[in-house]
């Protein structure tokens, strides 16, 4: 175990959180906002500054990460950004309680969207756009975007990119990895801006712009107001953030395609004919049965595609009160929060890759008992799936299914309700914020309950396994 390294990566990783909290302080200076709001920024960049210079001062004689180091990296990286993150909220007072600040601020980078807030209009500009920012860094991936911009001439961070980098494979688009993180990055940001630079036309105050494409970009799902992209009321809004949500639930590794002109590639790709399939047959089902519960057609199919794309993207958005929908629409969208995005996009859930395969293998295993002497193979996109892949998958489903029931077993001691119970649990797994059979936030849920939902959050979005090496005192008692 090599123990420098970790601690020396986490110490450069907390002087960057400290260097992103920049941004806010800008914004707090052009709202002038009051000195409480400065202080709390800056007396948490002093804190990440003193504990992340002590940290580089002495190099590591072995800069060689393996994969436990690298689970450790992430899953200890994770935590501490949202602890440290969550400080701002708990100076100000603007959220007292730490644990629910903690809620929050994880909530946002690993942007499933959940809140306690009951007034998200209350909070200062600063530390609204802190909120909704969290949602852009934490989309692509933090260590993506330390590896992007820190010096790694030895590609030896590629096991820590590998175990945050969300879906069944990993691949390196170019050769050297920190241009792999860049690429990814670059694309990223620049499908933010010109999204942000939409809506901004579209007739959003700039300002919203910023926030709703930050969690649209994110798939977070933190919005300016209280009732979501409801507020505008608005269809051009509704049409844009719908499609911008399904464009960020793509596998990122398919735009660069487009960028190399590799169209065939990418209209070829059986993962985005699968999630377009998806969207158009639930969104299809929904609006044959919720159709009638509105007058106006259009109105009704506007909004079951964006709760369709808001769920499998899982950004969480709302548009209107899905509570009074009929159960089976309501069953739909639960199997899509489980679903989710592509794999390589920001998109949380299981991933449509993984339930593609998993369908394949199902498919195989059924062919085999009808032609038990063939020899059953599985090929995505023309190239064949390994036996290790495929046993990958099969141990994340496990795993998943565990996390998920041990996560609905301790919930249902804080509530009796199981829909909101397994929906809660459901959310914060595939980091997609609401829950469904209730109109409240995760503020009914108790201290103890707010904090397995916030590591709930991080092991969702992190895949599980850094988070479950985290919590073994074996791998502890090795450092």
């Amino acid at each position: 175990m090599n123990k420098s390294m970790i601690r020396y990566l986490l110490s450069k990783l907390l002087l960057l959180e400290a260097a992103l909290m920049i941004v806010p302080l800008i914004v707090a200076a052009l709202y002038r906002e009051e000195s409480a709001v400065f202080f709390s920024i800056l007396a948490t960049m002093g804190l990440l500054c003193l504990l992340g210079g002590l940290g580089v001062l002495i190099k590591p004689k072995n800069y060689h990460i393996y994969t436990k180091e690298a689970l450790l990296i992430v899953a200890l990286c994770w935590v501490l950004w949202s602890f440290f993150g969550a400080l701002p909220f708990v100076f100000t007072g603007q959220i007292p309680n730490f644990i629910d600040a903690f809620f929050e601020t994880s909530s946002g980078f690993t942007t499933t969207g959940a809140t306690i807030l009951a007034d998200t209009a209350a909070l200062s500009p600063a530390l609204m756009f802190w909120r909704s920012f969290a949602h852009l860094i934490g989309g692509m991936g933090v260590l993506v975007f330390a590896l992007a911009i820190m010096e790694n001439s030895k590609n030896s961070h590629l096991e820590v990119m590998r175990a945050e980098v969300p879906g069944p494979v990993f691949g390196k688009m170019v050769s050297r990895l920190k241009d792999t993180a860049q690429i990814l990055y670059f694309i990223y940001l620049a499908m933010f801006a010109l999204f942000t630079l939409i809506l901004w036309l579209a007739g959003l105050p700039f300002y919203d712009s910023l926030i709703t494409a930050m969690g649209t970009a994110g798939t977070g799902g933190f919005a300016v107001y209280n009732d979501s992209i409801a507020h505008y009321n608005s269809s051009l809004i509704t049409n844009l953030v719908s499609l911008g949500m399904l464009a960020f639930g793509v596998n990122f590794n398919l735009y660069y395609f487009l960028l190399l002109r590799k169209f065939k590639v990418f209209f070829k790709d059986e993962e985005l004919h699968t999630y377009i399939k998806i969207v158009l047959v639930a969104a299809g089902l929904i609006a044959l049965n919720v159709l009638g519960l509105y007058d106006n057609v259009r109105q009704g199919l506007e909004y079951v595609f964006f709760q369709v794309s808001a769920t499998i993207t899982t950004t969480g958005y709302g548009i209107t009160d899905i509570s009074g929908w009929p159960l089976f629409s309501q069953v739909i969208l639960l199997l899509l929060m489980f679903v989710g995005g592509s794999a390589g996009s920001t998109a949380g859930g299981f991933k449509v890759m993984r339930s593609l395969i998993l369908a394949k293998i199902t498919k195989n295993q059924v062919m085999s008992t009808l032609y038990p002497n063939r020899m059953m193979s599985l090929h995505i996109n023309h190239e064949t799936i390994d036996k290790e892949t495929q046993n990958g998958v099969l141990k994340y489903l496990a795993l998943y299914v565990i996390f998920l029931l041990g996560l609905i077993f301790f919930l249902s001691l804080d509530n009796n309700n199981f829909m909101t119970v397994f929906s809660a649990a459901a959310s914060c797994m595939n980091n997609i914020g609401p829950m469904l059979g209730t109109t409240d936030n995760f503020a009914i849920f108790n201290p103890l309950s707010k904090v397995l939902l916030s590591f709930a959050m991080i092991a969702g979005r992190l895949e599980i396994y850094p988070m479950l090496l985290f919590f073994i005192p074996k791998t502890w008692s090795k450092i």
